[in-house]
């Protein structure tokens, strides 16, 4: 291949320089091609006949675009003629640069190449020095990925990312940074870093980064500010999060904090530990109300005594559920009514009837208490006492805005004005008045007991949809044959299912229970041939009471549900079922056992 740069007659020295010279081209680890005017090769050295794959027997005498990509050649054209006139390319002088080649199997790869050209007898021949560069363009092609996906990265991150130098001055500001601080990169970049930290937190900062660039690490924990204030370019101040890294480049330092804003997380942190100061003053103030009621309540006997208490501990459980599963926004009116007195009256002996009313939050539990007063006095000494008895319960909204209640019974025994106020009487008028911030009116005459009270319009507002007409309360009679069957109470609270035994049995019920466990109220079930319905704690130890539900259901015995959640977690297939919250109304639960039977015969 080296055969046409010889001439004859050479000196042995001139010879001896050509095969140095030929040994040079052979050993080189580049690629060289020397082609000639018509750029026909007519050099192709080993490390070409590697790079191209093709021999050098069948590379000379081919045109040189034969190794040069089609989409290439015109360029490439370009290229040599300006280099065969000037002896430079349009490129910097005597080098291509990094271009492409095509190898004999058609593969394209990237090249680095240098031009150079002589003269020889009077015919000007170029060669071009190459270099396979396909490891190298891999490596930067990989390296530029990988700047891009960090950018990308950087770029999409959802927290603001923030690059200083050793000088404080902002190199990198995020989008995410832009969106937090209300700033632009453009207008960020080259600013102190203290641009965006509150004035009185300057000092502080400055020696956490201090300490920081020193030791690698805060006075806080390694690589953590924790819970800072930032502040956005309006001036306005917010709750950060940071951490902060430091990486040493070319000899300089440069730390980067990654800040995310907490405004929402504060925001959330503060409600949940004011909900819980309001839980706990709510619970407390419900232990309280419970407590006085059991030390002024009075009643001649012990039993007397215990209905009493219970059954005013039940209204209060009464309104906080109402409360509980209205969010603690209050709760309807004639929801509030027929709650407190549904245990106490025959069927159609109470008629309700008003607009549709809201009360707010802090007046439904006293008004509870109000009626249920009134209703345990109804059934002791008035209209709910007889057959025949009958309680109109009425509101209205007076010019004024104000609401007025009214409680009127008529067909009971004949009443008269009491000569001596006991603590149920007291306790009407305390809440009335004092509780509510109303009046009261309370009337006698014979055919029965006349109350109204007055709300002010702090004390509700009107609701959405229709008004109540009047409307009567279900049949609640005890089907024939009732008394042969059991009611089985499942309750793993053993005073609670004792007392509800107790409770039941002194209706008149027969009880088995209390069972603590499916498997025990299971065998119970299988054991009892004559089993009339069952009140069922939802949670037993833990264990959901719904298997055994549905095992009554084959059976087709009803049950009430008794528990203490205000939202049950049991599927669409006991929607219709009857819920008792905790602590339980022993009237209304009575109530909802014959409802339920009645349902189910």
């Amino acid at each position: 291949m080296f055969g046409r740069l010889r001439k004859v007659g050479a000196s042995s020295d001139a010879l001896d320089t050509q095969r140095r010279l030929e040994g040079i081209v052979a050993s080189a680890m580049d690629g060289i091609i020397t082609i000639n005017d018509s750029q026909i090769v007519i050099l192709f050295n080993p490390a070409a006949e590697h790079m191209f794959g093709l021999p050098a027997d069948q590379a000379l005498g081919q045109h040189i675009s034969r190794f040069i990509p089609t989409r290439f050649r015109s360029a490439h054209e370009e290229h040599i003629h300006l280099f065969a006139r000037t002896g430079v390319t349009n490129r910097r002088m005597g080098s291509l640069g990094a271009i492409s080649g095509l190898r004999a199997d058609g593969e394209e790869f990237p090249l680095e190449a240098s031009i150079s050209q002589v003269e020889i007898s009077g015919e000007r021949l170029a060669t071009v020095i190459l270099r396979d560069i396909t490891e190298r363009k891999a490596a930067e092609d990989a390296l530029v990925e990988s700047r891009r996906r960090m950018e990308g990265i950087v770029e999409s991150a959802m927290d603001a990312l923030i690059t200083v130098d050793e000088q404080q001055r902002i190199m990198l500001f995020n989008p995410a940074a832009e969106l937090m601080f209300g700033a632009k990169a453009s207008e960020a970049i080259g600013a102190p870093i203290e641009t965006f930290i509150p004035v009185r937190f300057r000092e502080g900062h400055s020696e956490h980064i201090r300490r920081f660039k020193e030791a690698g690490m805060t006075n806080r924990r390694m690589g953590a500010l924790g819970a800072v204030s930032g502040m956005r370019a309006n001036g306005e101040e917010f709750p950060i999060e940071a951490s902060i890294s430091q990486l040493e480049i070319g000899g300089a330092k440069i730390a980067t904090v990654i800040l995310r804003d907490i405004t929402e997380r504060k925001a959330n942190e503060e409600a949940r530990h004011l909900l819980a100061r309001e839980v706990d003053h709510r619970a407390k103030n419900a232990l309280a109300v419970v407590q006085a009621l059991v030390n002024l309540t009075k009643a001649p006997t012990k039993e007397a005594f215990i209905a009493a208490v219970c059954g005013r501990v039940a209204a209060l459980g009464r309104a906080h559920s109402l409360l509980a599963q209205n969010r603690w926004e209050g709760a309807n009116l004639v929801q509030v009514v027929a709650d407190e007195t549904l245990p106490y009256h025959r069927p159609g002996q109470i008629r309700i009837q008003g607009p549709n009313v809201v009360l707010g939050p802090h007046a439904v539990q006293p008004l509870g208490l109000l009626l249920h007063e009134l209703a345990t006095n109804g059934v002791k000494y008035g209209a709910l006492s007889s057959e025949r008895g009958r309680v109109e319960i009425s509101w209205t909204i007076l010019p004024t805005g104000e609401l007025e209640l009214r409680w009127i019974e008529v067909g009971g025994p004949e009443v008269s004005a009491p000569t001596a106020r006991g603590f149920g009487s007291t306790l009407v008028v305390e809440v009335s008045r004092r509780q509510l911030g109303g009046a009261l009116d309370i009337r006698w005459p014979k055919e029965g007991m006349r109350l109204s009270v007055t709300l002010p319009q702090a004390a509700y507002r009107r609701g959405t949809g229709m008004d109540h007409a009047a409307a009567e309360q279900m049949d609640a009679h005890l089907p024939a044959g009732a008394a042969d069957g059991c009611i089985l109470v499942v309750e793993d609270e053993t005073l609670i299912g004792m007392e509800l035994c107790n409770s039941l049995l002194s209706l008149g019920w027969r009880v088995v229970g209390p069972a603590a466990t499916i498997e025990e109220a299971s065998r119970l079930v299988a054991d009892t041939p004559h089993l009339y319905a069952a009140v069922l704690d939802v949670n037993l130890g833990g264990t959901p009471v719904y298997p055994l539900a549905e095992l009554l259901q084959t059976r087709s015995v009803p049950f009430v549900f008794c528990t203490g959640y205000e939202e049950l977690d049991h599927e669409d297939r006991f929607r219709d079922c009857a819920v008792i919250r905790k602590p339980v109304d022993v009237g209304l639960l009575d109530v909802e056992l014959r409802r339920s039977r009645q349902a189910a015969a």
